[in-house]
């Protein structure tokens, strides 16, 4: 085939592979830094300290006031890219020397939100691998998010160690970021109100690491500023740590904290890190010696971050020969070869769209396409198949509205496809969006419907592929998208085609039809194997209708074409014929009672179908009434809204408290106040009673009734 047959002759794989997510537990498996050695960190001048030590620094660490990143100083994602490799920005809760600007309490109760929220952004723009470190050394009375004075008396019930906790909680989740669902309920379980926004970008383990760190020794040692008061629990840390400093000579230095420590982290299932160590003024190789052992010894070491590299600074190694030669000792335990966590983490669509406008009308008809393209990496090439054997491409993010128009009735499907890298091709790319196109309220050109759309890996899909209307066809190539072979031939493809799916992934299959003049005809769908795939599967088919008497879609006047789905459809005084797909339903009102509808895409067992659930209709009329009974309730007398249906194919009705699925038969369905009613006129519906959450089979001649509670 022509070009576009080798540009769409293998479906994109959109396989979601399943692995760690945001938050953490103490049964996932450490993701150790480097199989080579342990990360060398740094607070202050690289270039400096590499000239003092030899040490080619992977971890920079940059400490910043409450609101840099966001509202002061470099953005979030200009310091990410300045503290690279792999930055660890340590967040704190105040701006200056002594100005605390927000407390834990504050954090835990959501007024913090918005800084968090910018971090979560900013990171998953970054893409690559950081180290976030809120609030470290809580355990020492000079950071003011600690919990207790340095005379041991406790600062105020918004420092308490609970809501330490509490707030190391509620960052973890926003920066790890996730489905706002799933944040708010993991928040109303600690007992902290919800999020304020919607859903955020996902920052998962290993690549963003949250980094719980106290000193090796509390100021002021007492129980209740022990470290262990301040551990936020497992799921809410990535890497456990400490801090550990000399402060006098003959390495007199809290090792034994720092052992400790260390074996609560190996407890937890974490690995471990000391993202501060150094000398305070003080000259001490065995100090040095001693860490470089303690690095060599414990396997779940991941990162040793020296504090600090800075002139004149009490802790630079420029005035400390004896230490700036041991530390050459640590070099072995080191490595320069960053981690693959922290390598560029695949592209991600930050927002992502194709639109028909008009998505129907006559032949010609001259369709406007809407594209949103913006990924977490530059677009450097895009592309547009019409579904009609036509293509558009060209350098760069797509523009912003791509015409083409379309000569012949029929549906088409057209597929943007857009590009961080060569080649240029569906397989290499996961950034894949359709949209339909009916011209002239004709059936779909080429369909390619799956026996079932989701079910457990290994799982086995038979293809029915259906032509309506389409010229003589010269190749067929089918993809199922899960890297298995294509397959293909001369001529019309067969009727079905069979496919087993070995492993757990949402795969796009695609059908490329080539015609005669060179052109070709594309359609495609989705599967779901097993249950970590993650994507939708394929949506119920387009809708096109015609009509009879006054019709609206959405409060306008409707005479035919695409009726496009979530939209409110009034056939009060009309009657509408549906045609979605091979399936047509014709639907009315009677009797001057509201026949309104929302047609909505749904599924039956798993696979598509379209549902018309009722809507509107006028109930300040109703009385309250109750009773528990169902069926044996003689029905209210009048309906408040009704709608009669007839057809064959793949529909269901529903109001309010049941709703019908047919496959071909004549039925209507009536809210009444307090109980909907399902009529059956010619053969059989399956009737769910959404109060008894069970299935009836109704048959003609025959209603069932379902009052509500």
């Amino acid at each position: 085939m022509r070009r576009l047959s080798r540009l769409l002759a293998v479906a994109v794989a959109a396989a979601l592979v399943a692995g760690a997510g945001g938050a953490g537990g103490a049964g996932r498996a450490p993701v150790r830094a480097s199989s080579g050695g342990i990360l060398p960190g740094l607070t202050g001048d690289a270039a400096r300290f590499t000239a003092q030590t030899g040490q080619k620094t992977l971890v920079r660490q940059a400490f910043l006031a409450w609101g840099q990143g966001q509202s002061s100083g470099a953005s979030f994602a200009k310091l990410l890219e300045l503290f690279g490799p792999i930055p660890m920005l340590h967040l704190a809760t105040t701006m200056g020397k002594g100005h605390e600007v927000i407390t834990p309490a504050q954090i835990a109760a959501g007024r913090g939100d918005g800084y968090f929220i910018a971090l979560n952004n900013a990171l998953a723009s970054f893409g690559k691998g950081a180290y976030i470190r809120p609030m470290g050394e809580m355990n020492n009375a000079n950071n003011l998010w600690s919990a207790f004075n340095s005379d041991g008396s406790p600062r105020d019930a918004n420092h308490s160690t609970a809501n330490y906790r509490k707030a190391f909680q509620r960052i973890y989740l926003i920066v790890h970021g996730g489905s706002a669902k799933q944040i708010d309920a993991r928040l109303r379980a600690l007992g902290m109100p919800p999020l304020e926004g919607g859903d955020l970008p996902e920052n998962p383990f290993p690549r963003v690491r949250v980094v719980w760190t106290p000193l090796a020794s509390s100021n002021p040692r007492m129980p209740g500023n022990a470290a262990a008061e301040y551990y936020p629990g497992t799921a809410y840390v990535d890497v456990e740590g400490a801090s550990i400093y000399a402060e006098g000579g003959g390495d007199n230095a809290p090792w034994e904290g720092l052992e400790s420590l260390y074996r609560a982290a190996v407890a937890h299932g974490k690995t471990f890190s000391v993202p501060e160590w150094g000398l305070f003024g003080v000259d001490d190789p065995a100090f040095v010696s001693h860490m470089c052992s303690f690095l060599g010894s414990h396997p779940r070491v991941e990162l040793a971050g020296f504090y600090e590299s800075r002139r004149n600074s009490i802790f630079d190694l420029q005035s400390k020969p004896g230490s700036r030669a041991a530390y050459r000792g640590c070099l072995p335990h080191l490595t320069s070869t960053p981690p693959s966590w922290a390598a560029s983490a695949a592209p991600r669509a930050l927002a992502f769209g194709l639109t028909a406008k008009p998505p129907s009308g006559p032949a010609p008809l001259v369709v406007s396409f809407q594209t949103v393209a913006k990924l977490t990496e530059p677009i450097v090439q895009w592309q547009l198949a019409f579904g009609d054997g036509k293509l558009g491409s060209g350098s760069g993010p797509p523009p912003a509205t791509v015409p083409h128009e379309y000569p012949h009735e029929g549906g088409y499907q057209a597929l943007l496809f857009v590009y961080t890298a060569p080649p240029f091709d569906p397989t290499a790319t996961p950034f894949v969006a359709v949209d339909d196109v009916s011209v002239g309220g004709g059936d779909p050109v080429a369909q390619i419907i799956p026996s079932t759309v989701k079910g457990p890996a290994p799982l086995g899909v038979s293809f029915r592929i259906e032509l309506s209307g389409a010229p003589p066809i010269s190749k067929w190539e089918l993809a199922f998208g899960d890297g298995s072979p294509i397959r293909g031939g001369n001529g019309r493809p067969p009727h079905f085609a069979g496919h087993t799916f070995p492993s757990a992934g949402s795969f796009r299959v695609l059908l490329v039809l080539g015609v005669p003049g060179g052109s070709e005809i594309v359609a495609t769908t989705q599967v779901q194997a097993g249950t970590g795939g993650g994507g939708p599967g394929p949506p119920a088919p387009p809708v096109t209708a015609t009509t009879h008497g006054t019709v609206a879609v959405n409060g306008h006047p409707f005479t035919g074409g695409k009726v496009p789905y979530n939209t409110v459809v009034d056939v009060t005084k009309g009657v509408l014929t549906i045609h979605a797909g091979p399936s047509s339903l014709q639907v009315n009102g009677a009797g001057g009672v509201s026949a309104k509808f929302k047609l909505l895409r749904s599924t039956d067992q798993g696979k598509p179908i379209v549902e018309l659930r009722l809507v509107g209709g006028d109930f300040s009329a109703c009385k309250k009434r109750k009773t528990s009974s169902v069926s044996a309730t003689p029905p209210p007398k009048k309906p408040v809204r009704r709608l009669f249906a007839k057809g064959k194919g793949k529909f269901r009705t529903r109001g309010s408290f049941a709703a019908a699925t047919v496959r071909g038969t004549s039925w209507v369905t009536e809210d009444l106040c307090g109980a909907t009613r399902i009529t059956v006129r010619q053969g059989v519906v399956a009737v769910l009673d959404l109060v008894k959450k069970k299935t009836v089979s109704v048959r003609a001649g025959h209603s069932y009734l379902v009052v509500k509670k």
